[in-house]
């Protein structure tokens, strides 16, 4: 009970959670992880799943939806009640059962005790899954559209329970307005008196009618939210303010995909008549809803299927992409850093110690398959250091190999007919050192271009720093380094995939704060391979940059920090030599520890960044991983032991 508590109580927005029953709640650990380290959530409810979209389209929509706010960033948290428990996190195994069992019943606020008590399953409403996102810490949802006043509601006083919600919990519902049956002047009327902000996402504030982009009666919403940065700092003040009511941030549905292309007349006329059946039929309350939509889904040949689909995939996008925004905005948070560049499938091979190649015959060897890319490979290393104010933004084909659970906060944009980057290294049976490599790398220079880079400006702006790989065009990286300039961020270059790549960032040596090479990389780098007088020259004649870290092998690193030339001794010893088992991630591992510390104390202390840098490499050369999981012991403790005990350096005449 105390370790939920802690829990609730640690995430950035948790200011006026009340403790609960934890036999109650059951948080999946991805979420209980995410909360805890303060990564970007979204909550999505499940009612859509057994009561809104036919089988199996529901299950594919879910499923869709979790997808989709994984790719833009952030953890899907759906919930739902499963056996009287509140499950926050659903697998995907729940997630089908839920969407293929009958008589599950749909929980509202006022449904959750009796539903609870009685162990039923249940799917939740707007209503109950803004009650529990908001008891978890979580201030953002997408959902497809809300309910809202009914038409009729001058005599039955049908008001849906999700108005009287957002009135009351502090969190930003994000939908394409409320359900296209309702009454939307009313509904914006009620939403006014509860003190609610409405708003539209998009460049006017006219109010989206669901399936279209406007609606007949000219409603409007308080104000237009133009950009995701800008919804991000909505957000974050209602959460300082402590309000106790919700935001509606109303997403149009895209022209190309509305129901009815000009207006929704045709819409407009069957729910009139579904209506009128309804009330013949003495349909009322809860079912009215259901039987509409159904009529709906009936009469335009299941198109609104398929326009549903795609108005909620997109509100899922707009959300995760403000939620990670918003984990950029939190108070008192350290330094963030986005990283660009590779996530490939790597495949290391190494071979066995004896063997006589034949043509056409087998060769013996051990092969792992892993995530892999520098930009991955510092992003899971410094998530392994425990730094939570990173991310990876990077590009993929469509391959399930990807789909894997990995918890290294990452931005993957999927691409149709690419292939997934891959990478395959070939290592000496001896030395585990690289013989060579293989790589098909070519989607990073195709599809992470200015127009990409431009879309997700918002979470470059939002970054402190902005790291990029050597796997980007130059032209892309003449973008990411502009942005840093203009925006006052500090730019890192990290090589990647040897000489020839590093060549790239030469023409904007002069722009760039901090670099990371090895001695061949910055010999091409130069044109030089006089290292040290080409480092003081370097440094020279480029002020901006601060910091430039050139690894050495098992002689260390060779940095020049603020024009200081230094030269720091690995922490491998001799004895250590014969634990050497993986030389592939070293340099990865060493720049995360050095961008770790950089990340909480800037350049301030750069014996502790090189410290924490060698520690990491040392780790990660003595495992079997590309990135040991042994990053996860370091701490400050240990990082004060290495500077006491066992970093030695000596200074180099500049």
């Amino acid at each position: 009970m105390q370790r939920v508590k802690r829990l609730l109580l640690s995430s950035y927005h948790c200011r006026q959670i009340r403790t609960f029953n934890s036999s109650i709640f059951d948080i999946n650990p991805e979420v209980k992880s995410a909360l805890n380290e303060h990564r970007p959530i979204v909550a999505c409810e499940t009612a859509i799943l057994t009561h809104g979209l036919p089988r199996p389209s529901n299950i594919e929509t879910c499923l869709k939806i979790e997808q989709i706010i994984r790719e833009n960033g952030s953890i899907p948290a759906t919930i739902a009640i499963l056996n009287g428990r509140i499950k926050v996190g659903l697998t995907q195994t729940e997630l089908e059962q839920l969407g293929s069992s009958n008589n599950v019943e749909k929980a509202s606020r006022r449904d959750l005790p009796y539903l609870i008590s009685r162990h039923a399953f249940a799917g939740t409403t707007v209503a109950a899954t803004m009650l529990i996102a908001h008891r978890c810490g979580i201030p953002l949802f997408a959902t497809g559209g809300i309910g809202g006043v009914h038409r009729d509601s001058t005599t039955t006083g049908d008001i849906s329970s999700d108005l009287d919600e957002l009135g009351r919990t502090p969190v930003c519902v994000i939908s394409s307005g409320v359900k296209s049956i309702l009454d939307i002047p009313k509904t914006l009327e009620y939403l006014e008196t509860k003190g609610v902000g409405v708003y539209t996402f998009g460049d006017t504030n006219e109010f989206p009618n669901f399936f279209t982009r406007s609606n007949e009666f000219g409603s409007c919403s308080c104000a237009a939210i133009r950009t995701i940065d800008e919804a991000a700092r909505l957000v974050r003040t209602m959460i300082d303010l402590k309000l106790g009511s919700g935001l509606l941030l109303a997403v149009p549905i895209d022209k190309e995909d509305e129901l009815e292309v000009g207006g929704g007349e045709k819409i407009e006329s069957i729910i009139r008549e579904s209506l009128a059946r309804a009330t013949q039929g003495n349909i009322t309350g809860n079912q009215v809803t259901p039987f509409v939509l159904s009529e709906i889904r009936r009469q335009t040949g299941n198109k609104s299927i398929i326009t549903n689909q795609k108005l909620i995939y997109k509100n899922a996008r707009i959300a995760s992409q403000i939620a990670v925004a918003l984990s950029s905005t939190k108070s008192n948070s350290p330094s963030s850093l986005i990283i660009i560049g590779a996530r490939n499938i790597d495949l290391h091979i190494q071979l066995n110690a004896d063997f006589t190649p034949h043509k056409g015959s087998t060769i013996p060897c051990r092969v792992r398959q892993n995530f892999g890319g520098v930009a991955y490979n510092v992003t899971h290393a410094l998530h392994l250091l425990k730094n939570h104010s990173i991310r990876l933004l990077t590009v993929a084909g469509r391959s399930n190999l990807l789909r894997k659970h990995d918890s290294t906060p990452t931005l993957i944009h999927e691409i149709e007919d690419e292939s997934t980057a891959s990478y395959i290294s070939l290592l000496d049976s001896k030395t585990n050192e690289l013989i060579c490599g293989f790589g098909d790398m070519e989607i990073y220079e195709r599809q992470i271009t200015p127009s990409f880079l431009d879309r997700n400006l918002s979470i470059l702006i939002n970054s402190q720093w902005i790291m990029f790989d050597a796997n980007l065009s130059q032209i892309a990286m003449k973008y990411l380094i502009d942005t840093a300039t203009k925006y006052k961020k500090n730019s890192v270059f990290i090589s990647a995939g040897g000489p020839n790549k590093a060549r790239r960032i030469k023409p904007h040596l002069k722009d760039i704060n901090v670099l990371f090479c090895n001695r061949l990389e910055f010999e091409a780098i130069t044109e030089s391979s006089s290292i040290e007088a080409s480092l003081k020259k370097l440094v020279r004649i480029n002020s901006n940059l601060k910091l430039i870290c050139i690894t050495i092998g098992s002689q260390g690193v060779l940095i020049s920090i603020n024009g200081q030339l230094k030269k720091y001794k690995a922490l491998i010893t001799e004895k250590d030599q014969h634990d050497i088992q993986n030389v592939t991630g070293a340099g990865d591992s060493f720049a995360a520890g050095v961008m770790n510390q950089l990340l909480k104390t800037n350049f301030n202390n750069i014996d502790r960044a090189i410290a924490c840098g060698l520690l990491s490499a040392k780790f990660t050369l003595k495992s079997a991983n590309t990135i040991s999981e042994q990053l996860k012991t370091i701490d400050d403790t240990m990082i004060d032991e290495i500077c006491l005990k066992e970093l030695k350096y000596e200074n180099i005449d500049s």
